[in-house]
C-alpha cells in the first residue's frame, strides 16, 4: 500500500512539471497601453460686427385672386332647402334664381290672393261707376279699403316667398356654395356667393394676431404674380369677413396692383409680401446675438479680452437680423451663441 501511494505521488510532480514547461512555451501576453488623453479643443467666440443696413418686417403668407364685385346671398327667413339649382363654376345672369327654400303652400295662397285681388278691383270699378246713382260715397269707400287689403295680402305673400328665394344680383359666375338641398337653413346665414370677374383683386385672410394690427390702408406689398416675376401693389381695404362665408369672421386684407394692366387668374392662389415696416441705414446685428432673459434684453460686447453685458432696446425684427435702436455703435464687436 506503501508502495502505490508513493508511485502516485511520484506520477502527480511528473504532470505538474509537464504542464508547467507547457506553459513556458506559450508567447507572453502584452497589456496594451492607455490611450493619450486629448486636449479639449479651445473654445471658439462667434463675433459680428454692429453695421448698418436696410431691414423690412415682412408677412409672407398666400392670397385668393377675386372678383372686386363679390356679393355673398342669404335667404331673409329660415327654413329648409328645396332646391340648390347651381354649384361652384356656374356662370349666371342677373335675376336668376339660384335657390329655394320648402315653402309649403304659400305659392298657391299667392295665386289665390292675386285672384281676390282682381275681384276686389272689379268690385270696386263697378261700384265707382254707379256713385251717385245707385250706390253712397260710403259703400265707394268700403270697396276701396277692401281693394287696398287684397293688395295689401299680395305683397306680403310676395315678400315671404321672396324671401325664400335667392337670385343672382348680376352677371357672374358661382364662387362658392355653402349648403345643400334639404339642410336646415338660418336667416341671413349665407348660402351661395357670386362674383363678377372682370376686375379682379388679391385676398387675404388672416388670423386675430398682433401682425394684423400693423395694416392699414396704402400699404406697400409685393404679389408674385408669374414665376419669379413680382408686382407692387397696396392694400386697397381691411374688412371683416361675413359669418358663414369661407373665412368666417376673419379679417380680410384687399389687395389691388398699381399697374391694373397686369393679367390675374381669377380664384386662384398667390403668393403675397406686406411689409410691415421697413428701415433704411439701421443699426443692425443677428437676430441671434440678442439674449433675453426675465424680460430683458442684452448683447455681450467684446472689449479686446474683456466681455460685458449691454442692455439694448430693439426696433424691426426681419429674418435673419434685428434693429437696435439703443445701447450700441457702429462698429462694436457683439458675441454670438
Amino acid at each position: 500500500m506503501l508502495g502505490v501511494n508513493r508511485q502516485l505521488f511520484i506520477l502527480s510532480v511528473l504532470v505538474m512539471v509537464t504542464v508547467g514547461a507547457g506553459c513556458s512555451l506559450l508567447p507572453s501576453e502584452e497589456v496594451d497601453a492607455p490611450p493619450p488623453l486629448l486636449s479639449p479643443p479651445e473654445a471658439r467666440t462667434v463675433t459680428y460686427k454692429v453695421e448698418r443696413g436696410y431691414i423690412a418686417a415682412e408677412l409672407r403668407t398666400l392670397g385668393r385672386v377675386a372678383a372686386v364685385r363679390e356679393a355673398t346671398l342669404y335667404f331673409r327667413r329660415s327654413g329648409r332647402l328645396r332646391e340648390l339649382l347651381v354649384e361652384a363654376g356656374d356662370a349666371v345672369k342677373k335675376d336668376q334664381v339660384l335657390a329655394r327654400l320648402e315653402t309649403g303652400d304659400l305659392e298657391h295662397r299667392l295665386k289665390l290672393a292675386k285672384v281676390d285681388l282682381e275681384i276686389a278691383e272689379m268690385e270696386y270699378q263697378r261700384v265707382k261707376s254707379l256713385v251717385g246713382l245707385e250706390v253712397s260715397p260710403y259703400e265707394l269707400k268700403m270697396k276701396e279699403l277692401a281693394r287696398q287689403k287684397a293688395v295689401l295680402e299680395v305683397e306680403r305673400l310676395q315678400e315671404e316667398l321672396e324671401a325664400s328665394t335667392i337670385r343672382s344680383p348680376f352677371d357672374g359666375r358661382v364662387v362658392s356654395v355653402y349648403a345643400r338641398e334639404r339642410d336646415a337653413v338660418d336667416a341671413y346665414r349665407t348660402v351661395v356667393k357670386v362674383a363678377d370677374p372682370v376686375e379682379l383683386e388679391i385676398q387675404v385672410s388672416l388670423p386675430y394676431s398682433a401682425d394684423v394690427n400693423k395694416l392699414v390702408r396704402g400699404q406697400k406689398v409685393l404679389v408674385n404674380v408669374t414665376g419669379e416675376t413680382w408686382a407692387e401693389g397696396y392694400i386697397h381695404q381691411i374688412a371683416i369677413s361675413e359669418e358663414g362665408s369661407a373665412f368666417d369672421n376673419q379679417p380680410v386684407v384687399h389687395i389691388r396692383l398699381d399697374d391694373p394692366e397686369i393679367k390675374l387668374e381669377f380664384d386662384s392662389l398667390i403668393r403675397v409680401v406686406i411689409l410691415l415696416e421697413e428701415a433704411e441705414d439701421a443699426l443692425l446685428v443677428p437676430k441671434s446675438v440678442v439674449r433675453n432673459y426675465m424680460g430683458r434684453k442684452f448683447v455681450r460686447v467684446l472689449d479686446g479680452d474683456a466681455r460685458r453685458e449691454v442692455d439694448v432696446v430693439v426696433g424691426i425684427e426681419g429674418d435673419t437680423h434685428v434693429q437696435i435702436l439703443k445701447g450700441l455703435e457702429e462698429g462694436q464687436i457683439v458675441i454670438g451663441r
